[in-house]
């Protein structure tokens, strides 16, 4: 058995009994780990602060070969998150961040930038500072976009991914083609449930991400611009996924066919 420490952020807990919890814990050099945190109620375990979702810590834990729950045996908590849960909009974003890590990457699969981007997320979302629904759409929008990047499925904005040639740059609406991951000149019609609308303003906006991949691309950038762009990329996500993602309804009620 491996004993492991690591720094890490609780993504999901539940009740295994009254004095234990299971968590998912996002860590950042050994990845998703699903974890028996026995005692974890008790009054004087070694859990300080108890193991609550969006929160950060350093962990230790131990790896059992023949069992597909870690073992953590020490939590110490250094960043609450007590302004997430002041503040509607904040938990509403929190929640969706941390939602997407346990449906889009493997157990036991390390991915340390998206950790840190994550990190990154809740902090600004935590910040003491006022975060107005701006920060809040163009932090999200910044970490879906790492997110689909570390995976593997970053969509592609510059080339037809139905025929493999540039797009036109001068068109006003383009479509998005879920299925396919990507960008075509045709903008689509009621009959594909597949293919969205995207205004060339939205377009724009993700191609400065994608050549930059940094929050600071995005300053400057309208609101609604901001949260159209973070619409089709839930979108996408929701498609990757292939079910539903209700924490993502409170922040992109405009999610329809045109972005």
């Amino acid at each position: 058995m491996a004993t492991i420490k690591d720094q890490a952020i609780c993504v999901r807990h539940w009740d295994w009994s009254e004095t234990s919890q299971t968590v998912s814990l996002m860590t950042r050099e050994h990845g998703l780990l699903r974890c028996l945190a026995k005692g974890s109620k008790r009054e004087r375990a070694p859990f300080s602060g108890g193991v609550e979702i969006a929160t950060l810590g350093q962990l230790v834990a131990i790896i059992r070969p023949n069992s597909e729950l870690v073992l953590l045996t020490q939590w110490d908590l250094s960043e609450p998150m007590y302004l997430l849960r002041t503040d509607l909009a904040r938990y509403h974003a929190a929640m969706y961040a941390i939602d997407l890590i346990p449906r889009m990457i493997n157990d036991h699969d390390p991915h340390p930038e998206l950790y840190d981007a994550l990190r990154e997320t809740l902090e600004t979302l935590g910040a003491a500072a006022d975060c107005q629904p701006i920060d809040i759409d163009r932090t999200l929008l910044w970490y879906q976009w790492t997110l689909l990047v570390q995976i593997g499925s970053r969509p592609e904005l510059r080339l037809d991914v139905r025929e493999s040639k540039p797009i036109d740059a001068g068109s006003d609406v383009y479509g998005f083609h879920a299925r396919f991951g990507g960008l075509t000149e045709d903008p689509g019609n009621s009959s594909e449930p597949d293919v969205w609308r995207v205004r060339r303003s939205t377009v724009d906006l993700l191609r400065r991400l994608d050549d930059a991949e940094s929050l600071e691309s995005l300053s400057g950038s309208s609101y609604a611009d901001l949260t159209r762009a973070g619409a089709l990329l839930a979108l996408y996500i929701r498609t990757l996924v292939g079910q539903d993602i209700r924490s993502a309804h409170p922040l992109y009620p405009q999610m329809s066919r045109s972005i």
